[in-house]
């Protein structure tokens, strides 16, 4: 019977091994035939209609004024105007902003102030609902202050909107210019998750979008109830898409990325982030994070398939090929994503960060999974079952990052 389970055992974990290299193969196959795809329609390549960019803001990111003079360099034929919206007068961007609207007087650029005394919403979202009040135009993208966009970023965002049918369109975050291990590691981390959005979207099983970057129509924020109606909801880009799409509106990923310039970041920093996004997906896509967990621990299965095989006394050279690959595949993998879509060829130099994330894949799963509240922005959160989010501590913590 021992002899059995042992024999079960070794073959499940072989199957688990397998299916995630497997599954790696193809998200890796989905996503670059989807990134390197066209628009079949030239009509929506050449729509450009007038944008408001709402920028929710709190906080000075890395390399804020650079960031934000991105999108005053645009190649867009038709007017757009930029908000940037924050919650309090005292809050440091303030100035940067103010700065930027000096150094460029021929762009609309508007500081917009949130309403302290509304309850009915928080931070970002408080702040994008600002936004959208004080707007002038139909289209609007959202666009988190660490994005930096190149000058046909409005252009080709903005392109899909020409369509009737589509209610909303995001673009997968990607991170690049590591300067520490940290930052690195943290590239890595999110830079991953454009893999997954992409496969899951070609196979119409992501019902969310992700807020570095999001386009939609007025009309169909009206048509939902307006994005207050999203309330404390933690994940208020998550929520966005699901209640758009409900509407019987299509979700579209756009194909470029939303570039993030990070250069230096710190292991608690990462720790937190990492944590924050993997309690949101567990409360928000349940089946998702289980399965998620299932391939991604690959060097876990592979260290206890090698303990098996001790223990049976055979096969130990298949469990140390397999340990072998459950390092190499994630290594490669993140090789291709950081330089051929991020363009981060910082990151190999500390290439080694990947095996850190592998042995830490397991810890942090069990954080994720033991803990509901989170860190973001300074402030730390509770999240609820049905992903609304209550305040823990009001004041600053540390480690919030984007």
């Amino acid at each position: 019977m021992r002899v059995l389970v042992v024999d079960v055992l070794y073959g499940t974990l072989l199957a688990i091994i397998g299916s995630s290299v497997l599954w790696t193969l193809v998200m890796h196959l989905c996503t670059w035939t989807y990134l390197a795809g066209r628009d079949p329609s030239p009509r929506r390549t050449t729509h450009e209609p007038e944008v408001s960019v709402v920028k929710p803001t709190k906080g000075v990111d890395q390399s804020a004024y650079e960031n934000f003079a991105s999108f005053c360099r645009q190649e867009y034929g038709a007017a757009y105007e930029l908000l940037f919206c924050v919650e309090e007068v005292s809050d440091p961007v303030v100035p940067v902003i103010r700065r930027l609207m000096e150094e460029h007087p021929d762009e609309r650029i508007r500081l917009v102030f949130s309403d302290s005394a509304d309850s009915r919403s928080f931070g970002k979202l408080k702040n994008m609902t600002a936004g959208v009040a004080a707007s002038s135009y139909d289209v609007i993208v959202f666009s988190d202050s660490d994005a930096r966009v190149p000058p046909t970023f409005l252009r080709d965002t903005v392109a899909c909107m020409g369509d009737p049918s589509l209610g909303i369109a995001f673009g997968p975050p990607a991170y690049t210019g590591s300067e520490d291990w940290p930052a690195a590691l943290t590239s890595t981390s999110v830079n991953e998750l454009v893999l997954r959005i992409a496969t899951l979207h070609r196979f119409g099983l992501f019902d969310g979008a992700i807020g570095t970057t999001m386009v939609t129509r007025r009309s169909v924020l009206r048509e939902v109830g307006g994005i207050e109606r999203l309330g404390w909801h933690i994940a208020d880009d998550i929520q966005l898409a699901r209640v758009i799409r409900r509407r019987g509106y299509r979700i579209h990923l756009l194909r470029q990325p939303a570039l993030v310039i990070h250069p230096h970041d710190s292991f608690p920093g990462w720790w937190s982030h990492r944590h924050r996004w993997l309690v949101i997906i567990r409360h928000y896509w349940p089946v998702h994070y289980l399965l998620m967990h299932l391939v991604d621990l690959v060097l876990l299965w592979s260290l206890l398939l090698l303990a098996v095989t001790l223990f049976r006394g055979s096969d130990v050279p298949v469990a140390l090929t397999s340990v072998l690959v459950a390092l190499a595949v994630p290594s490669v993998s993140a090789v291709a994503v950081n330089t051929g879509l991020a363009r981060n060829e910082k990151l190999v130099r500390f290439l080694w960060v990947v095996l850190v994330q592998e042995l830490l894949r397991f810890p942090l799963f069990l954080h994720s999974l033991v803990t509901d509240e989170i860190v973001w922005r300074g402030r730390r959160f509770r999240v609820h079952p049905d992903g609304t989010a209550s305040v823990v501590e009001p004041r600053a913590v540390g480690h919030g990052t984007a």
